[in-house]
Parts: C-alpha cells; sequence; structure tokens
C-alpha cells in the first residue's frame, strides 16, 4: 500500500512488537542502519549512540563469548541466502547478558543497500527455549 498513513501504522506497529528488529549493514560491526524502539526499551542503550556507529555498533552489544556464532550466523546466511537462526547473548547497557532467538536473512533489492534483516527475541520470557549459543538452520 501506498497510503502515507498506513506507513505511519506500520512504522508505529513495528516499534511495538514485543521483539527488536534490526537492520544491518553486512560489514565487520554490522552497522546499524535501523532499530525498533524495542531495543532501546530492552536493552537501554540510546538509539542514536549506534548511528553511525557513533558510541556502539551492533557487533559490539554480542556477548564476547559468542560473537563467533553471530559470525558463523551469517556466514551461512551468505552461503545460502537463506534466513538462519541463531540462538547466543547480548549485552544490555547495565551489563547484564540477555539470552536471544536472532532470525535473520540477506536483504538484497536492486538499488538498496544490502544488509541483513533481523528479529531479535528475549528469551527470558521462553526459559525453555534457553540453551548454549549456537547457530540452527543450513550449513
Amino acid at each position: 500500500m501506498n497510503d502515507p498513513g498506513h506507513m505511519d501504522f506500520l512504522a508505529r506497529f513495528v516499534d511495538h512488537l514485543p521483539v527488536i528488529t534490526l537492520f544491518v549493514a553486512n560489514d565487520e560491526h554490522y552497522t546499524l542502519k535501523f532499530a525498533s524502539l524495542e531495543g532501546a526499551r530492552l536493552l537501554g542503550y540510546s538509539p542514536e549512540d549506534f548511528k553511525d556507529n557513533r558510541r556502539f555498533t551492533a557487533a559490539s552489544v554480542i556477548h564476547p563469548d559468542d560473537q563467533a556464532i553471530s559470525d558463523e550466523q551469517t556466514e551461512r546466511i551468505m552461503a545460502t541466502g537463506r534466513a538462519v537462526a541463531a540462538r547466543y547473548r547480548v549485552v544490555a547497557a547495565d551489563g547484564t547478558p540477555i539470552p536471544v532467538l536472532d532470525i535473520s536473512r540477506l536483504y538484497d533489492e536492486p538499488g538498496r543497500e544490502p544488509g541483513l534483516i533481523t528479529v531479535l527475541v528475549d528469551l527470558r520470557l521462553a526459559p525453555p527455549l534457553q540453551g548454549q549459543s549456537c547457530v540452527f538452520g543450513p550449513a
């Protein structure tokens, strides 16, 4: 739909989903291009701190012990062109590790900057889904 009111509704809708939605560049820092407001609510960082990697990068809030998991997930996405899920931890502004389920896929539309579309689900809401950090999906 091209109705401007629809786009405003869609933006508000995305900001109120109980998940973090992200669009990041496929670079070494996963440069943040878009983040829903839920990310700020859940993690306690200001979205402005991530703009153009000003104070933080999307990669910098991935738990240091889980960075390789995120990198492996991205490698699988790039190799298969399919969505890939991973379970790992991010670190909130107060230092608290938060287990998340990350479902990402490549976004590569002609005329647009390619990157990764990501949905992060806070697994503290679903303790049975918590577990060791790993990548799921196509190898």
